[in-house]
């Protein structure tokens, strides 16, 4: 359907297009709107109206007694791998033990280094997303159904409630707030229009980390995914994890807010980066996909195109 985009009327009587952040229906039309538009788009671009692959089986059908165990091994092992995560970066923020306020960049070395163990341990079986982002990306690319991602992003949140309710139930004293512990909220200098494009921003770049895995370009790197996403976690939130709590991780957020019930600013780190992954996504397909630097020469060979100046 046509993208309807709203107008506001401004003060100076003409009429822009506005988008007003801080209206949190605003965000969830965007979801509505956007979301789909940026799937048509993209799959009109790659010869196609519509994704196929989002309605196929992807195993859940005839299920056997093989399916349902490898089925439930990929739920586990999300489930399992964003524990590990939550539990490693929420440990560090725990200062109840050592008496001291854990300094930012061992934060987010943490919660970096709890990425690349899930990814060491987990990737094989279930490729490892930890994050409904990057869900999203798949989703986008072709590569997951519309009832995988739902079963993915189950499980992922899942397991970011038992990550932090386990350093919670192992910690002395925990502080009870608000803010809940663990939970991620915006510096209260930032707007909230600044802390969405913070999250956006961080969205999109995890979105097109995960979008150069899956390019059969980089299929010879693979033994190095944990690095690559532990070098641009680390890149991205020592500079920007001021300005919102650096999470572009929608299951981060909401495990924590489970724990605690401190609902504050769920919208901003569900809407943001799952924005900026699908924009991501769609970028990537529309532009740097490989079929798009490949020719086919006359006897029906590949040929990729050399794309440098």
């Amino acid at each position: 359907r046509p993208l309807a985009l709203p107008f506001v009327r401004m003060r100076s009587g003409t009429q822009k297009l506005f988008f007003p952040l801080k209206n949190k229906l605003f965000a969830l039309y965007l979801c509505v709107e956007l979301v789909p538009a940026s799937l048509y788009v993209s799959g009109a671009m790659g010869q196609f109206k519509w994704y196929t692959s989002l309605l196929r089986d992807d195993g859940f059908t005839n299920l056997s007694m093989i399916k349902v165990r490898r089925l439930l091994g990929i739920g586990l092992a999300e489930m399992f791998g964003v524990a590990l995560f939550l539990a490693t970066g929420c440990g560090n923020l725990v200062s109840t033990i050592s008496n001291s306020e854990p300094s930012h960049i061992n934060t987010v070395l943490s919660f970096a280094l709890g990425i690349s163990s899930a990814i060491i341990i987990f990737a094989p079986i279930s490729g490892c997303m930890l994050n409904p982002c990057l869900n999203v990306t798949w989703l986008v690319m072709g590569h997951m159904s519309l009832v995988k991602f739902v079963y993915y992003t189950v499980f992922q949140v899942i397991g970011a409630y038992l990550g932090v309710a386990f350093i919670a139930a192992v910690t002395p004293d925990i502080p009870e707030g608000p803010p809940g512990f663990c939970t991620t909220h915006p510096n209260p200098d930032v707007t909230t229009s600044q802390a969405f494009a913070v999250e956006f921003f961080l969205g999109f770049f995890l979105s097109l980390c995960l979008c150069h895995v899956l390019d059969k370009r980089a299929s010879q790197q693979h033994g190095l995914v944990f690095a690559k996403f532990a070098v641009l976690v680390v890149a991205l939130a020592l500079p920007l994890g001021k300005y919102e709590g650096g999470s572009a991780n929608p299951a981060r957020s909401l495990g924590p807010a489970l724990l605690s019930g401190d609902w504050n600013d769920q919208w901003l780190y569900w809407t943001a980066p799952n924005f900026g992954a699908a924009f991501a996504a769609v970028i990537y397909r529309a532009f740097f996909d490989a079929p798009i630097f490949e020719d086919v020469d006359s006897d029906g060979k590949t040929r990729e195109v050399d794309a440098t100046i």
